[in-house]
């Protein structure tokens, strides 16, 4: 069952905690991967040696000027907004963000951002292996329906968000990430997720990740015993913290190309058949979430990284 304590403007989702132990997860309490299969999320203990230096970094310092006087390495974090390929302005919303698949990272980030981002998807590799292996799908189907996301393959998209304080918006809009496993870092409060028709505020948890089940892995298992739930959240309006900075976050993302589809698991765990091409699944959530120009956001073939 949930643990919801109401406090503030919206009652509270203390999300459960695990740690990976090798390729399973090890939740802290009894019944915690069934809590989070319903949630739709859950807190992940971050490895030890896990320094998130290098988000934090470059989510503060990406929207801003490069500017003639920035010594040569400082510059390497600014002035993104002029990369289109990767800069997308959320004109709706106080979010602005910077997507960028392996290679487009690989060309164009700091290299410690780099390093950290995969990083964090091989965490998220690690997560999605456990799941599938705790609800018993046929390690044989593992590839076909995940277009190879459990072992490096897919899409590897890494995400990078300010949210302006100087807009009087909503932060992001309520959405369900498009992937199967989320693995986001956030330490300021702002994000909402709905649970049973209730909206929940999800306080950030010293120390951990906070993973999300996207909506590739809800279709996948929607006709297994214990089907997971893809979290619905967004985030609030956000000023400025207690240290004048602005709200952000970053996470990493495991997603299937644009030229495979959306597969459906048999009740079973051991058959699977196609649903939905993954380049209309994501069109329509283009459409539906952000209703901006950016049309083709998150909509890639294939990683060019993988070849």
């Amino acid at each position: 069952m949930t643990a919801v304590i109401p406090i503030g403007r919206l009652p509270l989702l203390d999300p459960g905690r695990a740690r990976l132990v090798d390729d399973r997860l090890v939740f802290d309490a009894p019944g915690g991967l069934h809590r989070a299969l319903g949630d739709g999320c859950f807190a992940l203990a971050m490895p030890a040696d896990f320094d998130p230096a290098p988000g934090r970094r470059l989510a503060r310092d990406f929207h801003r000027e490069a500017g003639p006087d920035l010594p040569r390495e400082a510059a390497l974090w600014h002035g993104f907004r002029a990369e289109t390929a990767i800069y997308f302005d959320r004109e709706h919303f106080q979010t602005e963000h910077l997507l960028a698949d392996a290679a487009q990272r690989a060309s164009r980030f700091p290299a410690p951002v780099t390093a950290m981002a995969d990083r964090m998807h091989d965490i998220a590799g690690r997560v999605l292996r456990a799941i599938l292996t705790d609800l018993g799908v046929a390690p044989a189907l593992w590839h076909q329906v995940t277009d190879g996301t459990v072992a490096g393959g897919g899409v590897r998209w890494f995400a990078v968000s300010h949210y302006r304080s100087d807009r009087a918006l909503d932060g992001a809009p309520a959405h369900k990430d498009t992937g199967f496993v989320t693995v986001l870092y956030c330490e300021q409060p702002g994000l909402e997720a709905e649970l049973d028709g209730v909206w929940h505020d999800v306080l950030p948890v010293p120390g951990h990740f906070l993973i999300n089940f996207g909506g590739a892995l809800e279709l996948l298992t929607a006709d297994l015993a214990r089907p997971a739930h893809a979290v619905l959240h967004r985030v609030r309006r956000s000023g400025r913290g207690p240290d004048g900075e602005d709200r952000f976050s970053f996470a990493a993302f495991l997603n299937p190309g644009a030229d495979t589809d959306l597969y459906r698991l048999a009740p079973d765990g051991r058959g699977a058949r196609a649903v939905i091409p993954v380049e209309d699944f994501l069109k329509a959530f283009n459409a539906q979430t952000w209703r901006d120009r950016h049309a083709g956001f998150g909509i890639l073939k294939r990683d060019p990284a993988e070849g």
